[in-house]
């Protein structure tokens, strides 16, 4: 969202081996694709958000299997731009680091004109670039996960001229943030109908519904859910559960 906050879910279906490269898991046949789509706050009537769709696999049809290689895989053929991208995850700790190749010629690339020559040129070749792309690719994930920022700069970049900006943290910054609550879960039980809601009722005793990005749970026993259906209707949250 525009104020950084974000929220991801991941759905599993049957075993996946712990060590599971990417392509065992959502390219099994080499036909899967990756879309990002962007879309903006002041969207225009009319105006559809913006998607880039890439395949799963590289230039000569070979499996990608790292998530980091299909986002580098998405700026090159997307946006014409040489990325370097390491990512590193435990329990505890989501980390990652991008290296990026800017446009030539930023103007271009902001008012939607288009990628110039200038920037397709370098794709490659910007010697510069290459240089602090083979640096980070020496990170290891170790080292992501257990260093700060400060450090990990200093260790790989110690030769560079390098300018660190201060960080956006705590509400200016990213965090997670869930849209979910018990008046948008109930709007979405009155979307599905009184009858299907009774059904469960009869079946269950009570409707329970679990959010899927932060694992909420909701529960609705026969009082609640027929207050349910004497509210107006409001948006639903995404993607909830409904046992």
């Amino acid at each position: 969202q525009p104020d950084l906050s974000l929220r991801a879910t991941a759905t599993v279906v049957g075993e996946v081996a712990a060590n599971a490269p990417l392509s065992h898991m959502v390219n099994v046949n080499n036909l899967g694709r990756c879309a990002i789509t962007l879309d903006p706050k002041d969207r225009l009537p009319g105006q559809q958000p913006y998607q880039g769709v890439v395949p799963l696999f590289g230039d000569r049809h070979e499996k990608l299997e790292k998530l980091s290689e299909v986002i580098e895989h998405y700026m090159l053929q997307s946006e014409q731009l040489d990325t370097c991208l390491v990512l590193a995850a435990n329990d505890q700790v989501a980390a990652g680091l991008l290296i990026q190749r800017l446009p030539m010629q930023g103007v271009a690339n902001l008012d939607g004109s288009g990628v110039v020559r200038s920037d397709e040129d370098q794709i490659g070749r910007n010697e510069d670039y290459n240089r602090i792309a083979i640096l980070a690719s020496s990170l290891k994930r170790e080292e992501l996960l257990e260093l700060d920022a400060e450090t990990i700069l200093r260790r790989l970049f110690w030769e560079e001229d390098v300018r660190r900006f201060e960080p956006l943290a705590d509400e200016q910054g990213p965090k997670f943030a869930c849209t979910c609550s018990h008046e948008r879960v109930g709007s979405m039980l009155r979307s599905l109908g009184r009858e299907e809601v009774e059904s469960i009722l009869a079946e269950q005793g009570q409707v329970e519904v679990g959010c899927e990005f932060c694992g909420a749970q909701y529960r609705f026993d026969p009082v609640d859910a027929a207050q349910v259906f004497l509210q107006p209707l409001k948006q639903a949250p995404g993607s909830p559960g409904v046992h």
